[in-house]
């Protein structure tokens, strides 16, 4: 079946079309502000200082492992976009399986192609083309799938939040129309390249939506991580990685929703098109022909079955409480912002399943608070908190790649000192003990 995909797709008149890209940034850049005195702070005129993304231990934690795995497959990607003129601040993970050519793939090429949409996002004939080749040289599923394409993309462009202080801004932004269209073209311009590899992905995108300037900053930038600001967290979400988004009273609050045929969005989904491959293995558990995941990159041999890298979209605002409270009224607080809690959200975690099989959501975060606490502001960094989960998962026994990005939100550090699940790691670092189990 891949063979003849795969055939089909080399085959295709109409390939992806040539775009002029954009070097994508991999760096933050701040220019620093001069205080000559306490009324005026300008610009500094001379340069500006940029910071590589993934050498920020202080703003971003990452660190992986193949824990008892022979290699790697797990793989991520820091970068700052300009979409429509605007900085896009992006996160990704991936975690792939049968080989690391997509998971590999996807961190070289994904965020550059998010950047590069514009075509699709404008004209019509773009993303016509782009689905009319799923439905031509994959056929299946997609082919049902085209059908429908006009209410699909007419959903994907109506997905913005209606907040009525950010109305304008928000009705020009498309994110929401732009990453479905940009996860597709790029998953169909890999699997004409390798049919054997696939990869799941999570990905995060930070806008800064306002900003009220502040003079006794060091800097004139506003980002995200900053008092002061406003901005949209997106989450662009295909398979089994995970993104937490712990809030102000250290509360973890999963923003996604594992792709498994257990999933009722998943199995209304395939249902509607594919309801013969779904099958029950010996522990009764639902799978979708012998995968664990519905949505992917890659894995050329299951597309037509509806195998899919369309991403679920999940939109949020964060920042600065008291901004919030003031630009949002109490029910857009209440829909819009995590737990309803308007704002001041501490942290954002990226991870792939090798660490969710081993630790809940809540145990991600308190070992990452309880470091922080333990150790002081100093040293416990994102980056030095990243390593500590990894340890964690090490010493446990994980028995798959653990990967996982600590991203830094203006909240950091102003948690509350409490350890919900502090007594249930304990006993489990017991009963993993090598030395006491030995005796």
């Amino acid at each position: 079946m891949s063979i003849a995909i795969a055939h089909k797709c080399r085959i295709a008149k109409k390939c992806s079309p040539l775009i002029s890209s954009r070097f994508i940034s991999d760096s933050v850049v701040f220019t620093p502000v001069v205080r000559s005195s306490p009324e005026t702070a300008q610009p500094k005129s001379e340069g500006k200082l940029r910071v590589k993304l993934l050498k920020s231990p202080s703003h971003l934690g990452h660190f992986t492992s193949r824990v008892n795995r022979p290699y790697n497959e797990d793989k991520y990607s820091a970068n700052v976009l300009n979409i429509k003129g605007k900085e896009v601040f992006n996160f990704n993970i991936f975690d792939g399986h049968g080989g690391d050519q997509c998971s590999t793939y996807l961190a070289e090429n994904l965020s550059s192609n998010v950047e590069n949409s514009d075509d699709m996002v404008k004209k019509k004939k773009a993303r016509e083309d782009l689905v009319k080749k799923y439905a031509k040289n994959v056929g299946g599923y997609w082919k049902r799938w085209f059908k429908h394409r006009e209410k699909t993309f007419a959903t994907w462009q109506a997905d913005k939040l209606p907040i009525k202080g950010f109305q304008k801004d928000l009705e020009k932004n498309d994110i929401s129309f732009r990453l479905p269209l940009s996860f597709l073209n790029t998953d169909y311009e890999f699997f004409q390249k390798e049919q054997q590899s696939g990869s799941t992905c999570t990905s995060a995108f930070f806008q800064t939506i306002y900003n009220n300037p502040v003079k006794s900053l060091p800097v004139i930038e506003n980002y995200y991580f900053n008092r002061n600001t406003i901005s949209l967290l997106t989450i662009s979400h295909v398979g089994d990685t995970r993104a937490i988004l712990v809030d102000k009273n250290g509360l973890a609050n999963a923003l996604t929703v594992d792709h498994h045929p257990s999933n009722p969005l998943e199995n209304k989904r395939l249902r509607r098109y594919a309801a013969n491959f779904f099958m029950t293995d010996s522990f009764g558990e639902e799978r979708f022909i012998a995968l664990a995941n519905t949505r992917a990159f890659g894995d050329v041999s299951y597309k037509e079955m509806g195998v899919t890298a369309e991403p679920e979209i999940t939109q949020l605002v964060i920042g600065d409480s008291k901004e919030i409270s003031q630009k949002l009224t109490s029910d857009e607080i209440k829909r819009y912002t995590v737990g309803g809690l308007g704002g001041d959200e501490c942290f954002l975690v990226l991870c792939t399943d090798g660490v969710t099989n081993v630790l809940t959501d809540q145990e991600i975060a308190d070992i990452i608070m309880t470091h922080y606490k333990r150790s002081g502001h100093v040293k416990a960094t994102p980056q030095y908190c990243a390593q500590e989960v990894i340890n964690f998962v090490e010493f446990v026994g994980g028995d798959d790649n653990a990967t996982i990005l600590v991203i830094r939100l203006n909240g950091w550090g102003h948690w509350p000192n409490i350890d919900r699940t502090g007594e249930l790691r304990q006993q489990r670092l017991d009963d993993y003990n090598p030395r006491r189990n030995s005796g």
